[in-house]
Parts: structure tokens; sequence; C-alpha cells
């Protein structure tokens, strides 16, 4: 992982400029530089850890956020035609969501892609981190929004915290 960030940095300092986009095309170089000297030395210097490969750690992350990015568009989009149609869409509601995650960081995660997300709010979790309260502006069927929410947040969630 080290190699990873001193040479992506190395690689902003050299182009001179320390943008969003310069740095992810030095992380993008740097992998494939990575990758290249680990196959001709026969060492692992592209390792994440105890996790493994930083490749499909990477790969995941990218599949998550590209999630994230399509929910955000959806979202909007829903959020904008309930404001400019003349019939209303809104069908508020607060849904209780049971929760698979365990740690905090994974709850807290989960809950600020929620909250991230135009529509919805995540208000509150029990005590015992087993069910995260949510408010929608629209809200057809709870056990949808429920499965929604499992199987697309949270499951992404897991995903990237637990790969």
């Amino acid at each position: 992982m080290s190699y990873l960030i001193i040479l992506t940095i190395l690689w902003a300092c050299l182009v001179g400029e320390f943008s969003w986009a310069n740095l992810g095309v030095g992380f993008a170089i740097s992998l494939l530089i990575l990758f290249i000297a680990s196959r001709s030395m026969g060492t692992s210097y592209i390792q994440f850890g105890r996790s493994g490969n930083i490749l499909r750690r990477t790969a995941i992350l990218g599949y998550f956020i590209a999630f994230f990015l399509k929910e955000l568009v959806i979202a909007s989009l829903t959020v904008f035609r309930s404001v400019v149609s003349p019939f209303s869409f809104l069908q508020p509601g607060i849904v209780a969501v049971p929760l698979d995650l365990k740690t905090s960081a994974e709850i807290t995660l989960l809950a600020n892609l929620i909250t991230l997300t135009p529509g919805t709010l995540s208000l509150d979790v029990s005590t015992d981190k087993k069910v995260l309260y949510v408010h929608t502006i629209r809200m057809d069927d709870p056990e949808s929004f429920r499965i929604s929410i499992k199987d697309g947040f949270e499951k992404r969630v897991m995903e990237v915290m637990r790969s």
C-alpha cells in the first residue's frame, strides 16, 4: 500500500498539479507499474495488508462508487420530478431497516450514504445497532424500500468494508 501512495504522490509532484483527476491518473499509473513490477520480479508489491490483492479491492471500490453515483442520479431525478410536477408524488414516511452490518464504521458509512442521497435521511440507529430508521419523501411500499436499502447500499458497504 505504501508503494502505491508514494508513487501516486510522486506522480502528482512530477506533473505539478494536485487535483483529484491528476491523483486518479497517478493512482492508475502506479497500479500498472506495481502490477508489472510484481509480475516481473516475482514479488508482491500489490498487497493491501492482510486483505490481499489491491487490484481486487480497487475494483470493488470502483463498483461501489459507480453504484452510489447511479443511485444519486436516480434519486435526484425522482426528487426533481416530485418538485416540478403539478401532481403530488410525495408520500413521506419513516422505515425501520434491519441491519446485517456489525461495526460502527459500517453503520456510519451506510447512514451517510443514505443521507447523501436526495429524498432520504438517516434518522437514528437503535441502541443495539440492529435497526436503522430512515425517512423518505416517497414511500410507496415500506417492504420494497427496505429491500432496496439492504440489497443496494448495505450489500455494497459490506463488500467494501469486508473485502
